[in-house]
């Protein structure tokens, strides 16, 4: 009696051991036709390909969270910033001691509207009424402090 269907799977014996019954998996795929096996089969390729693939993007991520953390660990600027050490620490007034000599009022660039103008530019915007009095004094007030020096009382 032969079996001439090209979609049946016979059950052999390999290696010397006692043939063994079909798992019901292996049954589901026997009773499939060619065309459903080969989708079967490309779902688990399929399958395959994006564990392998999520797996090496895991290992990436893994890599650059330990590069970062090394990095992080070895910058000395954001340990001391995290002890709150700041070396951009702007000294308030209250910090500063000394009021500024003439020379250094003078050459000390002052903020109008988020452009850096010399002193002598802000003293004539005053003049001409294009900027008042009391803006000119913080702005040059904040210009000393951050350079240690408290501003002068008069500013002509």
């Amino acid at each position: 009696m032969s079996n001439d269907n090209p979609n049946r799977i016979s059950i052999v014996a390999t290696s010397g051991t006692e043939p063994r019954a079909p798992t019901a998996e292996e049954y589901g795929f026997m009773n499939m036709s060619a065309d459903q096996r080969r989708d079967y089969i490309d779902q688990m390729e399929h399958a395959a390909a994006k564990a392998d693939h999520d797996a090496k993007e895991a290992a990436l991520q893994a890599e650059i969270a330990k590069a970062t953390e090394l990095s992080v660990a070895n910058n000395a600027q954001l340990q001391a910033q995290r002890m709150g050490f700041s070396q951009n620490r702007v000294t308030s007034s209250r910090d500063v001691g000394m009021i500024a000599p003439p020379e250094v009022v003078a050459e000390t660039a002052v903020r109008f509207n988020g452009i850096e103008i010399s002193a002598q530019q802000g003293k004539d915007m005053v003049a001409n009424g294009q900027w008042s009095e009391a803006e000119y004094r913080a702005a040059l007030g904040e210009a000393l402090a951050v350079r240690g020096f408290k501003a002068p009382g008069n500013f002509r």
